[in-house]
């Protein structure tokens, strides 16, 4: 189910979308026709679109060597070191590295990297769980991605496997795995798509969002020269990535990004 207003908000701003009722839904996924779910309907976003975010970084990289981009994997940054007015460096593992600008993107480890340089980041790690469900069934396997709104649970089918992913737990950095948070998604995949999969060789893990209290990440400039931000997009990375990546690049750049980028940085959180 979906608020009645959200089309109205999405129309408001040319995102195509449409609302469908049962039928509807059983014409665009035919598996949801052998549901034991009882859904009325669904909304529609048919420009949206579904892919697997470890195989676009992998070739991205591979792009990016290519074109001359160096990739210092196994290595630790210890910390970044400053005059009192810039980043002058960054102490690693592998030896001090001086460049003309720093990026820090940690994700929930960022606020770690600027505690020291008395910069407070409000990001919090949100723990989220999700199930890699071998596909035995092709036909009754999903189509493209849904997400079940009743219990918040994202369910995508990539390549040979399925994906649910859903809830947010604090537990600050505790990645242990409960039993309750993987029958909350069993039983999701199970009202929507029961012929599915293989549920008994499911792969159950966990990872942490990293968070920030209003929603939006942070993203920009900080109080040092040279040193910006691109953190906190909580359950959102791979969808904002290649979008904030573009906006920092034109901020570092002197350029003016193509989005209004008030809302989006640090100093939003100053009093």
């Amino acid at each position: 189910m979906y608020r009645r207003n959200t089309l109205e908000v999405l129309r408001n701003l040319n995102v195509p979308c449409e609302a469908l009722d049962r039928r509807g839904c059983i014409k665009v996924e035919p598996p949801l026709a052998e549901a034991p779910a009882e859904f009325v309907g669904g909304l529609r976003l048919p420009d949206d679109e579904t892919g697997d975010c470890r195989l676009f970084t992998e070739r991205l990289a591979a792009m990016a060597e290519v074109l001359g981009v160096t990739f210092s994997y196994s290595t630790e940054l210890l910390s970044l070191v400053t005059d009192g007015r810039a980043v002058t460096s960054a102490a690693t593992s592998r030896g001090l590295r001086i460049a003309d600008g720093y990026v820090v993107a940690l994700g929930t480890r960022s606020p770690v990297a600027l505690k020291e340089l008395g910069i407070r980041l409000p990001v919090h790690p949100v723990k989220g769980y999700s199930l890699s469900i071998p596909i035995v069934e092709e036909t009754m396997a999903p189509v493209s991605t849904l997400m079940d709104q009743t219990y918040k649970t994202a369910i995508t089918r990539l390549g040979v496997r399925i994906r649910a992913g859903g809830t947010a737990e604090l537990a600050g950095f505790d990645t242990t795995l409960r039993t309750l948070r993987r029958a909350a998604l069993e039983h999701s995949v199970g009202q929507l798509f029961p012929f599915s999969g293989n549920m008994q060789k499911a792969t159950f893990w966990n990872g942490l969002h990293p968070m920030t209290p209003d929603g939006p990440p942070i993203l920009g400039n900080t109080p040092l020269d040279r040193l910006f931000l691109n953190t906190g997009h909580g359950t959102l990375g791979w969808t904002m990535a290649c979008g904030c990546g573009r906006v920092l690049s034109d901020i570092i750049y002197g350029e003016t990004p193509e989005v209004e980028t008030a809302g989006l940085n640090l100093s939003r959180y100053s009093r």
